[in-house]
């Protein structure tokens, strides 16, 4: 919106070049989300609190959660007013890929705030949206983002790239297979959805992972969407996509910005409202640049958690009758056993930087 009204003035007024830099727009974007989110982000509380809209915690037994009962819920709606509301004033709203990450956004913290919502007007955790409707909403979803990146028609990838598969440490696609594509991108999409929402269970747990995977795709998109980086790294130039890497920006300062009231002890909780957002919004960006791979390796943490959930459920309850982890997901495994909740989150972010960082690494280790 601002950038719009900027650009006419890009190239005929002094001072106002800045903007059209990526890297400026995505520091400003960061920059506003963040501001926006200290200004409205105790207002939301306060509304969420007067409406009822509060948290109704599970009993894991001998971990006493029933304390955080009452705190706000649908938390999430801070991250996305003000992550979109940045987005939608320094972005490029003619750039597809950005408005592929719009759709996504709404998409996925529409169908989340109708599961909080559930959740609270049944007063109990578990009467929200079935699972099987929530594979649903991720699987269409994640075949409209096939068919839009797989369509030479309305992609805005090259041909080339738009069905391939890569993965780090190796020049070049390894191998195209339009079927074998389409239903990667499918999994990424409900994988990303559920795995973050598993991770939200603790004081700030999902936020900072959440903070490293989008600084990861941001760095991926504007390296990838810069034809002179993107040669000299021996990336496949994907045209137009670096306006991800202002998206990005923008998520990051609203994820920052929520952050300052969800630290332990949290005053306000994200609910799915967040997490399914959060977890679709970066599945798709990963996508759209066709970086899946340095995704899931960035969003380590994520794995973990979404693993420890299926050993448990499938492999203990189902196959072998008995408890692998004392809880699932592995957060709540850790907390049974007696650590606390501050110290488990706190490794769970040192291991997120860590992987941030190893995802990185792999743009010159190719």
């Amino acid at each position: 919106m601002i950038y719009t009204l900027l650009s006419s003035l890009f190239e005929n007024a002094r001072g106002f070049a800045v903007f059209k830099y990526l890297t400026s727009r995505a520091l400003i974007a960061f920059v506003t989300a963040f501001m926006i989110s200290l200004a409205i982000g105790r207002p939301i509380i306060n509304m969420l609190y007067r409406k009822g809209l509060r948290s109704f915690e599970r009993s894991y037994g001998e971990v006493n959660s029933q304390k955080k009962t009452g705190t706000p819920m649908m938390g999430g709606l801070i991250i996305f007013i003000t992550g979109i509301g940045s987005v939608l004033m320094w972005c490029d709203l003619t750039n597809p890929f950005v408005l592929v990450l719009i759709a996504a956004a709404v998409w996925f913290a529409l169908f989340g705030a109708i599961d909080d919502f559930l959740k609270i007007k049944y007063r109990d955790p578990d009467s929200g949206l079935s699972r099987s409707f929530k594979f649903a909403v991720q699987i269409g979803f994640g075949l409209f983002l096939a068919f839009f990146v797989l369509n030479p028609d309305i992609s805005p990838l090259p041909p080339e790239i738009a069905n391939s598969f890569q993965i780090p440490f190796f020049k070049g696609i390894l191998f195209n297979s339009t079927p074998f594509t389409a239903a990667f991108i499918v999994f990424i999409i409900v994988y990303s959805a559920n795995a973050v929402n598993f991770a939200d269970g603790m004081d700030g747990l999902t936020t900072v992972p959440s903070i490293c995977v989008f600084i990861v795709l941001g760095t991926f998109a504007y390296i990838i969407g810069n034809i002179v980086h993107s040669q000299h790294l021996l990336y496949e130039y994907i045209p137009r996509c670096g306006e991800i890497t202002v998206f990005c920006g923008a998520i990051i300062g609203a994820a920052i910005g929520f952050l300052w009231f969800n630290t332990h002890p949290a005053e306000v909780f994200m609910g799915d409202t967040g997490s399914l957002f959060l977890g679709g919004v970066m599945g798709t960006a990963a996508v759209l640049i066709r970086q899946e791979v340095v995704f899931i390796i960035a969003g380590a943490i994520f794995v973990i958690e979404i693993t420890s959930t299926f050993v448990q459920e499938v492999v203990g309850f189902k196959f072998l009758k008995r408890r692998i982890l004392y809880r699932a997901p592995i957060h709540h495994h850790f907390q049974h056993k007696g650590l606390a909740e501050a110290k488990v989150v706190t490794r769970f972010w040192i291991i997120s930087i860590m992987m941030a960082a190893l995802a990185i690494m792999t743009i010159k280790f190719r």
